[in-house]
């Protein structure tokens, strides 16, 4: 049961947005932003919740030195970034 209002205000973007998702779900902008709040504050079911050791069971496990790499390559590409070398950053 329905038994409370809220006002809201968006930029019109957000708005134009959520009136064309409506309309592609057939729904109204009422009822489609009450479907969107309804999914963004249900708790997640435990069926979908997936632990990071599952996720990675059977995979390498990354070493100190592999974490080491990775940084040294990200920090060389923020280098050549902050001194305007890498022209694909743009």
């Amino acid at each position: 049961m329905k038994d409370t209002a809220i006002t809201v205000r968006l930029p019109m973007a957000v708005r134009r947005r959520l009136e064309k998702l409506a309309q592609r779900e057939g729904r109204s902008l009422s009822g489609q932003v009450e479907r969107l709040l309804e999914h963004a504050t249900e708790a997640t079911p435990r069926a979908k919740r997936r632990s990071l050791a599952g996720i990675l069971a059977g995979q390498r496990v990354p070493t100190l030195s592999d974490f080491r790499q990775a940084r040294r390559a990200f920090s060389e590409s923020l280098d050549r970034r902050a001194s305007g070398d890498d022209e694909a950053g743009l």
